[in-house]
């Protein structure tokens, strides 16, 4: 096969893993980011000393990264150090009570038990179970699948598979179904929020995060969650990739490339990892045109360099409010903010003291929020502030005079520095009409896309699937 130039568009963990991918097989290839720094969300924040994941903080789902790696000739092993984050989390509940969840089934039976009873806790391993089941089936038959027709999706193998693990049915009414304590019912269906998608607007097949959890694991890469794309980015660098930062670019077509400086680059093909909808509504010589797509939610966030310790928190926590279905309409249907908002903690110095000064902490809060259907003021910001530094110091040592900074992320911010539509900080929405054989597709009028709003959608294991796809995408055309 000859030699081909591969321009990529945008510095996302899927486009560096295509990159590298492509580049191994020998070919030319040029990264553009727009900004001056790899990683696209999975980027470094830096203040006070205190290095913060920018916004991914959880690494699930070992076998993308594994297989990266190991399809390039590498050993992920080699070029991250991992540490099974167990507990995986904390859990705060409004009545005071407290969970760890954790992927050992005896820890969590006797937790569930403790805290809800023995006929509660005597479901959980049916519920483990289901969702290997689940697990098991969609992964290889749904997610890593390129779509080419409907028959590819209702095939009737396809339907048999759907129909007995009743993919389409709503997660979080069949967890409500299970579990008689609320409690219980948000620790299990909160997990699609991590694609920012209520879990009463998900279809079933989404509780394969929990298993993601529950089965597997959390894992944390020494130095950070930004270190996987750097290490990506190493290996495509050594195998011939040109990454070229703070490269904006204006327009994009099936075989070139123009950058907002005025200079036009020629490829064989164009792949892009800017946001899907961005990108064909701004990039694209014919943008797209027809029925609104539907975003997610976005996420206000702060990062807080902590002069001292907070030992009540782990590396990571979970704060859930007192009305878990009413926090859900607020964001999702009302496109207000949450009276006692749950939000997420993060504190990755537990795990990795080189990221913070001696006595320190770095603090990294998220708090899911409307997207800018719904304009984010400041006054929102001061509230949800506000909420939060109370709830922590209700729940724990945390002192907000010990904040000795803070760097923000907010609706408004992931859309005018990340490029995401709305402030949408998990891209289009997850909900059953945006998923497998119906989300947006990875080639449209010669361009290929890779990301978390094209198949098979968000989230670092599935942006690297999405690499797998775009890569057999162009092989099948006839480009590798």
């Amino acid at each position: 096969m000859a030699r081909r130039h591969f321009v990529v568009i945008g510095g996302g963990l899927g486009g560096l893993a295509t990159a590298l991918r492509l580049s191994h097989r020998g070919h030319q290839v040029t990264l553009l980011e727009k900004t001056d720094q790899i990683g696209g969300r999975n980027r470094r924040q830096t203040l006070a000393g205190c290095e913060f994941d920018g916004g991914p903080t959880l690494m699930m789902m070992l076998d993308p990264f594994r297989k990266l790696f190991a399809d390039v000739g590498e050993r992920l092993e080699d070029h991250l150090t991992l540490t099974l984050c167990d507990p995986s989390y904390r859990v705060f509940y409004r009545d005071g009570a407290r969970l760890e969840g954790t992927p050992n089934i005896a820890r969590m039976l006797e937790q569930i038990q403790k805290l809800s009873g023995p006929d509660e806790a005597a479901r959980y391993p049916g519920l483990i179970g289901e969702l290997a089941e689940l697990y098991h089936a969609s992964i290889p038959h749904f997610v890593r699948k390129n779509y080419r027709s409907l028959w590819d999706f209702a095939s009737p193998a396809q339907l048999k598979r759907v129909v007995q693990h009743r993919m389409l049915s709503n997660l979080g009414r069949r967890i409500d179904q299970r579990f008689s304590d609320p409690r219980l019912r948000m620790l299990f269906s909160f997990q699609t929020m991590y694609l920012g998608l209520s879990p009463y607007d998900a279809p079933w097949v989404y509780a394969t995060l929990t298993y993601m959890e529950y089965g597997e694991g959390i894992w944390y890469p020494q130095g950070g969650m930004p270190a996987i794309c750097e290490a990506v980015a190493r290996l495509a660098q050594a195998r011939g990739t040109e990454i070229r930062l703070s490269s904006p670019v204006a327009r994009m077509e099936a075989r070139s490339v123009t950058l907002e400086s005025g200079e036009t680059l020629t490829a064989d093909a164009v792949i892009c990892n800017a946001d899907l909808p961005y990108a064909q509504e701004k990039l694209a010589v014919r943008p797209k045109q027809g029925r609104e797509r539907r975003h997610s939610c976005s996420a206000l966030v702060f990062y807080w360099p902590y002069e001292g310790s907070l030992p009540e928190l782990l590396h990571h926590n979970i704060f859930f409010g007192r009305d878990f279905r009413g926090n859900l309409q607020a964001i999702f249907k009302d496109l207000q903010l949450p009276e006692d908002p749950a939000f997420y903690a993060c504190v990755s110095s537990q795990t990795d003291s080189e990221l913070t000064p001696p006595g320190w902490s770095n603090l990294y809060v998220l708090v899911p929020c409307p997207n800018l259907d719904r304009p984010f003021t400041d006054s929102d910001l001061e509230s949800l502030r506000s909420q939060v530094f109370a709830r922590l110091a209700e729940e724990t040592s945390f002192q907000p005079d010990r904040v000795r900074g803070e760097a923000l992320r907010t609706p408004r911010t992931w859309q005018s520095e990340l490029n995401l539509n709305k402030g949408a900080a998990f891209g289009l929405s997850h909900d059953t009409f945006q998923s497998a054989f119906m989300r947006p597709p990875n080639i449209r009028e010669g361009i290929y896309y890779v990301g978390a709003s094209t198949v098979p959608g968000n989230g670092l294991p599935m942006v690297l699937i999405s690499a797998e796809l775009a890569e057999d995408r162009l092989e099948r055309d006839g480009y590798l």
